[in-house]
């Protein structure tokens, strides 16, 4: 929200003072409240790129384990069998991102909060 939203009305003087005190304190608090909304917007996006990596982590390493089981040929493994496993393990890191139990998503957006401070 840009400064300056509340209109001025007429010129201050003497008898306008307290009226122009309200004004300015009613338009810093008006632009607060722009800033605190504009920041829990980026935190809330910053929150759910971080879920969305840590999303992206698990993923990989439920590839990585898939890959370490040998196909002993007790089932066989068919396209369909390989993209529904590939579907099963994205839905299951999603979930278990959104879970928040690994805690990667939490220490990536400290970090990253922290390191958007020091930039300011």
């Amino acid at each position: 929200m840009p400064t300056g939203v509340l209109p001025a009305f007429g010129l201050v003087s003497a008898g306008n003072s307290v009226t122009d005190v309200k004004r300015q304190y009613m338009q810093a608090e008006l632009d607060a409240a722009a800033v605190d909304k504009d920041l829990a917007g980026r935190q809330a996006k910053l929150q759910k790129v971080c879920q969305g990596f840590e999303a992206i982590f698990i993923n990989t390493i439920l590839q990585e384990m898939r890959k370490s089981i040998p196909d002993d040929g007790l089932l066989p493994t068919s396209n369909a069998t390989r993209t529904w496993q590939q579907l099963f393990d994205n839905q299951l890191a999603e979930t278990l991102a959104s879970r928040q139990e690994m805690g990667v998503a939490k220490m990536l957006y400290q970090q990253l909060q922290e390191s958007g401070s020091e930039k300011k």
